[in-house]
């Protein structure tokens, strides 16, 4: 089916789902599995960020163009068309593990605060105050205005990073950027998979369809809507291998470096370091806060079809609320938890991944703008490999 022309005007009322999820994606997980990866491997892991632009583009392609095209979110597609049971079944996952994004997010922003030399505790609580005055409003449109200028605080506070950490060019080239990698090392697999995890999550799948169906987007802005995840999932990927060269830096920090090793070893490359870095942790961590928190509760809502203001709160309150008290609380180095996360969840979004598919190649739900041979053979291709990537790293851990 032929799909309408817009505006340059309606061009720009669309933009920001598909740009957000993608920023968002590169939350305080991916920060720390990047700069790990690149502490561990060097240049190696440069190779496997930027290959997985094409299973992020293509993956949530598949979410956005669902939301537009049905005018659902992922929750409400599955429990329409494959009944509440399923629905329920695929959600549950997704919040237990959004649960954990809390833990992450929250930790990552300490640690953000803790670089800029602020307050921690006090300095959580106002952000957690603002993060739920923000979701409570429920208003898409309302979040999308706070956060879409931190997202390019996001971006700009990484892309400044190279300034401080000095990219080798000819080890980019020869080393970085070579498909040749050590694969089959349980090292270098491991991390493989925690970088997959890191870049593909549940919720990213929900908050995207959910959000361009709020949106209220319309056919005519599928291919614009296309544009914009590829660009994104571009933008963030290039991002991501700036981190690995950044955590190539700290190599002699050692693995899993605490916040006061990590301070440390910032200081050696001046004060703009670790003001760069703080930004950049509390910045990406209360992007991913906000998106993660609306791509959660639209997904779990959606699955029960529970609309009222009471749900909404009760399922952000056993979310959020919990994990700023473990954060509160504990101290002890969490980052070998983030990590190991990743990998599992290469695993946990399998199911999500199957249902997403199912429904985007169905010309009813998708009333004619259905995925074609070629956009389904490239879905499932990339789906199979995030699993075969899991499976690696899971065998690793074992």
């Amino acid at each position: 089916m032929k799909e309408p022309q817009t505006s340059t005007v309606d061009r720009l009322k669309n933009l920001g789902p598909a740009w957000l999820v993608m920023i968002a994606d590169i939350d305080v997980a991916s920060i720390v599995t990047g700069l790990q990866s690149g502490s561990v491997w060097g240049y190696r892991m440069i190779f496997i960020m930027l290959a997985l632009t094409v299973p992020l583009f293509f993956i949530q392609d598949a979410a956005g163009r669902l939301g537009i095209a049905s005018g659902l979110g992922l929750g409400e597609a599955i429990r329409k068309y494959m009944g509440r049971r399923v629905a329920v079944l695929a959600a549950l996952p997704m919040a237990i593990s959004d649960f954990l994004e809390y833990v992450a997010e929250y930790a990552g922003i300490a640690i953000g605060l803790y670089l800029l030399g602020l307050p921690v505790l006090p300095g959580l609580l106002i952000v957690y105050v603002v993060h739920t005055a923000i979701v409570i409003g429920r208003k898409y449109r309302g979040a999308e205005i706070v956060l879409l200028p931190v997202s390019f605080l996001v971006v700009a506070g990484i892309a400044l990073s190279t300034f401080v950490f000095h990219i080798d060019t000819r080890q980019v080239l020869y080393v970085g950027l070579s498909p040749f990698q050590p694969y089959g090392n349980s090292s270098f697999d491991y991390l493989m998979a925690a970088s997959i995890g890191a870049v593909i999550m549940p919720w990213m799948l929900y908050f995207h369809s959910g959000a361009d169906s709020r949106k209220g987007k319309k056919a005519g802005a599928m291919k614009d809507e296309r544009i914009e995840t590829l660009f994104g999932a571009i933008v963030s990927e290039v991002l991501m291998a700036v981190i690995v060269v950044d955590g190539s830096h700290l190599a002699h920090v050692g693995n899993f470096i605490g916040i006061s090793q990590l301070s440390s070893a910032l200081s050696l490359f001046g004060k703009n370091a670790s003001l760069i870095m703080g930004i950049g942790f509390i910045s990406a961590g209360f992007l991913a806060l906000v998106v993660v928190s609306l791509g959660s509760a639209w997904g779990v809502l959606e699955a029960i079809d529970a609309k009222s203001r009471k749900s909404f709160l009760t399922v952000y309150a056993v979310e959020s609320a919990p994990a700023l008290l473990l954060v509160a609380i504990f101290s002890s180095n969490y980052l070998q938890l983030i990590i190991d996360l990743m990998v599992i969840y290469t695993i946990i979004i399998l199911p999500s991944l199957y249902l997403l598919g199912r429904l985007v190649s169905r010309r009813d739900v998708m009333n004619g703008h259905h995925h074609g041979t070629y956009w389904m053979a490239m879905f499932w291709t990339m789906s199979l490999l995030i699993a075969i990537g899991g499976l690696f790293g899971i065998s690793a851990l074992l």
